[in-house]
């Protein structure tokens, strides 16, 4: 009984000696994910104990909401449980947003020899605003360049006017290139 008791006594001594774990957001905190093409943006997070060490191979847990705007990491699942490294980080690897939007929170859970710590990183969904079409854009040089050509062809060309017209050579109008919807035809 007495061995027990010293037993007892000192592993709540040994615990009570440990300095508690905290949990601090590296990367992730008031990200903006892109909820139309699922990129979103990796959660970093450092446990370190109560003398700001880094802690290695802390279980770290992040779970993300099982419902509205949410992600989920590369398993395809709202939680992912991971481990520290040696510098102490964890990250939520291939966050995936989902295409609903709005804020969600991020749990985090981390545990070490009975410590726990727990911390949220808020994120958001959006859509963003479709790109425009630029597709009339890229017609408005091919008109010029097709204008451009027309006006130096109608001045440097021969003019059927002053040119006789050959039984071989059939006979030319000249045409007129105005502004406006394109027509080809002879001069009004």
């Amino acid at each position: 009984m007495y061995k027990t008791f010293v037993l007892i006594v000192a592993a709540g001594m040994a615990s009570a000696d440990t300095p508690p774990l905290q949990i601090v957001v590296v990367e992730g905190q008031g990200a903006i994910n892109n909820a139309r093409t699922h990129t979103g943006r990796e959660p970093v997070v450092e446990v370190r104990d109560g003398n700001d060490a880094p802690v290695a191979g802390a279980v770290v847990t992040f779970q993300a909401p099982a419902t509205g705007p949410s992600a989920v990491f590369g398993s395809g699942n709202a939680t992912l449980l991971t481990q520290t490294d040696a510098s102490g980080r964890a990250v939520g690897r291939a966050l995936r947003p989902n295409s609903l939007t709005g804020p969600f929170q991020i749990r985090v859970t981390a545990s070490l020899n009975g410590q726990v710590a727990s911390a949220v990183i808020a994120q958001t969904n959006a859509m963003p605003a479709e790109a425009k079409s630029n597709k009339k854009l890229w017609l408005i040089p091919i008109i010029a360049g097709a204008a451009a050509g027309g006006a130096f062809a109608a001045t440097h060309g021969k003019s059927s006017a002053t040119t006789a017209a050959s039984p071989s050579t059939p006979a030319t109008t000249p045409g007129s290139i105005v502004p406006g919807t394109p027509s080809f035809g002879p001069p009004h």
